[in-house]
């Protein structure tokens, strides 16, 4: 005979199950580092910006070769005379206005020589495109950076979260041993205030962090632009600079994305110069026209080709001026790529300065919680047997806590400090930056 299960047991295993699935359902989902990152460049509106920047330098290129390429104009008239005209040679009828005409002209014109400006024009607009690009390259390391910086926030405010809860429960177990020996009469009264008191303090501290937890994931969820529940988990150790300060700084000063768009920038200016002069020179172009009407005096057709030439003998003093004003703009532009080298270099040192101190930061906190956390054992196994008071238990407690605070939110900033100081040199997440230009471009830039 074949036993069925009882179907109680049934019923709680169907339970079970359905509550698992609903919990496997419910889960957030863990983000790494590079998710948020990857997330930040695909959402962020500056990032999107940059690239209308691109495409718009895309379609100032196409106008520019539009200058070159000639231009071709189809024309069509019809007319209604009410007053007619017409006269009879050599036994032929020749309308010189019929009470019905029309006109069909197609006419083109094509630029043969425009002193080289049209050639500059275009040049300038592949510069143009280049700049575009680099500071595509620019926002989009700065997206990134951002991201980092709320990830590692959200890291930061997670981790005191927990810190904050351990030091709730040992609160909660001071107060529960300072209410016992109370009763027992082995403690007074002002003991069990202050272990009240101190709990009270831990759980606001607790409620406090809880809040700064849920607006870091605001933040991050406004950089990203994922509206779904999300956890994070500690990345690997940010990369180490492995290159002395004045190696960082040359490097900087040759890959900073800012840089690079400056010098195109001056390219253009210096182009805009040479447009400038190249009106001084004359102009030619080819036009031609062929017509085609109903009236046939002294033709039903019309075709002719010419090639005009323009030279500009005199105007006022413009050309001059514009050309001052493009030497201008380039000796300005020279004055903020000085100052721009200038600003990089402090901010490389700046950086690299900012790792060192909390490398020795991390350091020297991490001894201070070691020593912190021995001390707060022993001195709560001394009060347990009332060889301690609960005022060294607080004060061992309040140490241990600052200590682990403080080492948590220096470890995640040199860990920012580290990404910021590639940001500074130009390296920061090269290859995520890469892919973004690689799909804007249609190809590897």
């Amino acid at each position: 005979m074949r036993r069925t299960a009882p179907r109680g047991l049934v019923a709680m295993l169907a339970l079970l199950t359905v509550g698992l699935e609903s919990a496997f359902a419910q889960a957030p989902r863990t983000f790494t580092l590079e998710e948020i990152q990857r997330l930040a460049l695909g959402n962020y509106q500056t990032v999107e910006t940059a690239r209308e920047a691109v495409e718009q330098a895309r379609l100032a290129r196409r106008q520019a070769t539009s200058a070159v390429l000639p231009t071709v104009a189809v024309t069509g008239v019809t007319t209604r005379n009410l007053v007619t005209g017409a006269f009879e040679f050599g036994g032929r009828r020749i309308e010189v206005l019929p009470g019905f005409d029309y006109n069909i002209a197609l006419a083109f014109s094509q630029p043969i020589f425009a002193g080289l400006r049209d050639i500059k024009t275009r040049r300038q607009a592949d510069l143009g495109i280049d700049v575009a690009h680099r500071s595509l390259v620019s926002t989009a390391q700065d997206a990134a950076l951002e991201a980092t910086r709320g990830y590692y926030e959200v890291l930061s405010a997670q981790e005191n979260v927990e810190i904050s809860r351990r030091a709730l429960t040992v609160t909660d177990e001071t107060l529960r041993v300072a209410e016992s020996l109370y009763r027992a009469g082995e403690a007074v009264e002002t003991a069990v205030l202050r272990a009240r008191v101190a709990n009270s303090e831990a759980r606001r501290e607790l409620l406090q962090a809880e809040n700064h937890l849920m607006l870091a994931r605001q933040q991050l969820t406004l950089l990203t632009g994922t509206d779904e529940a999300f956890a994070v988990t500690r990345p690997p150790k940010a990369p180490v600079a492995d290159r002395s300060l004045e190696a960082l700084i040359e490097a900087g000063l040759e890959r900073r994305a800012e840089l690079q768009a400056l010098e195109r920038q001056r390219g253009i200016a210096a182009l805009e110069i040479e447009k400038r002069r190249g009106q001084h020179l004359h102009i030619v172009r080819a036009e031609g026209t062929y017509l085609k009407r109903r009236s046939n005096f002294p033709s039903d057709q019309f075709a002719s080709l010419a090639v005009n030439a323009t030279w500009t003998l005199f105007d006022g003093g413009r050309t001059a001026a514009e050309v001052a004003t493009a030497r201008s703009q380039l000796r300005q532009l020279d004055e903020r790529r000085e100052l721009l080298r200038n600003q990089t270099a402090q901010q490389i040192r700046a950086a690299y300065l900012n790792v060192q101190t909390l490398a020795a930061s991390v350091d020297m906190l991490t001894a201070q919680i070691e020593f912190a956390r021995k001390n707060a054992d022993s001195t709560a196994r001394a009060y347990r047997v009332g060889e301690a008071t609960d005022w060294d238990v607080l004060e061992a407690t309040q140490t241990l806590t600052r200590s682990e605070r403080q080492l948590s939110v220096t470890a995640y900033t040199l860990d920012v400090g580290r990404y910021e100081l590639q940001r500074a040199v130009g390296e920061f997440a090269i290859d995520l930056v890469r892919s973004l230009t690689e799909q804007t471009t249609g190809g590897p830039e």
